[in-house]
């Protein structure tokens, strides 16, 4: 994501995003203490990445800062042809526009999952239930988060487990329902919204029930396509509730795993009902069956 910022007659661009991505569109660095940018080489670049990784092991959601000190391209951006400027970039052609930027640092941010996730997703392997979790950070991060609330357990290997959206984007059918198979992946990082609606959809084409989790206008697609659509009710958009058959009020997983409970519950009361019904009026429904598949022979009169 970019931003341009006027300052006086000159123009900037900050940029921020994944930093295995913005790192590469970086020529230069800026440390505190020097006035200058440094050079960046590609062992500062490589020991940068190494650095992020190991802050994502921790289960930090990682976002690299940089800026373009002249705009690039987009120092030709006025009012005049602010439309037309704007409505020539499209989603492939940034790396154009976000060149030659200088690397300002990395923000790390702590997301915790609640207490009572991990509780939640014992039930669900109790209950023969799979959870997958599919997120748009990185591999490292998905992969700290999944293993503190056991969505992978210990003896699981994360090569066989944890699958990035462009990996998934390059396997044919076979390669996929093998990596959504009963001991396939249960982490896809770095997902885009096209990757989400292609996992739904293979799920189904495999026999699954499928109920996805969502809060935002690019979870809306999957949300649709899943069998459950469950949206968030406190920080969902409008469109994800929409295109959902069930917003959460308290945006809490357990509930999820309550109302299964719950709803189990009272299919299984159902059957019992039904059952009871049956064996203890089996006399009189067999008399009723056949007495319609015979009929009332003739002659015969009822007092």
């Amino acid at each position: 994501m970019s931003t341009i910022a006027a300052d006086g007659n000159s123009k900037r661009m900050f940029i921020k995003g994944a930093p295995e991505k913005l790192l590469d569109q970086c020529s230069s660095y800026r440390q505190l203490g020097q006035a200058e940018p440094q050079p960046m080489s590609s062992a500062f670049a490589a020991e940068l990445k190494a650095r992020v990784d190991s802050l994502a092991a921790e289960g930090l959601r990682c976002l690299a800062l940089a800026e373009v000190p002249t705009a690039g391209k987009l120092s030709e951006l006025t009012r005049e042809n602010k439309g037309k400027l704007l409505g020539s970039i499209s989603h492939h052609d940034y790396s154009g526009y976000e060149v030659d930027a200088t690397f300002i640092g990395i923000v790390c941010i702590k997301d915790p999952a609640r207490a009572e996730v991990a509780p939640a997703i014992a039930d669900c392997h109790t209950a023969g239930i799979r959870v997958i979790m599919i997120t748009g950070d990185s591999r490292h991060t998905a992969i700290a988060v999944a293993r503190e609330v056991n969505i992978i357990e210990g003896h699981q290997d994360e090569k066989d487990c944890c699958f990035t959206g462009t990996e998934f984007a390059a396997m044919d059918d076979r390669q996929r329902k093998a990596a959504l198979g009963e001991e396939g992946g249960r982490v896809f990082s770095r997902v885009e919204p096209k990757h989400k609606r292609e996992l739904v959809k293979c799920l189904i084409e495999m026999g699954e029930v499928v109920a996805m989790t969502g809060d935002g206008v690019n979870d809306a697609p999957a949300l649709k396509q899943a069998h459950i659509g469950v949206a968030m009710g406190i920080s969902g958009t409008e469109v994800a509730k929409f295109a959902s058959d069930m917003v959460l009020a308290d945006d809490n997983f357990a509930t999820i795993v309550k109302a299964v409970e719950e709803g189990r519950s009272i299919y299984s009361n159902m059957k019992a009902f039904i059952r009871y019904l049956i064996s203890s009026n089996i006399g009189e429904v067999l008399s009723i069956f056949f007495t319609a598949m015979l009929g009332i022979p003739e002659g015969f009169s009822s007092v």
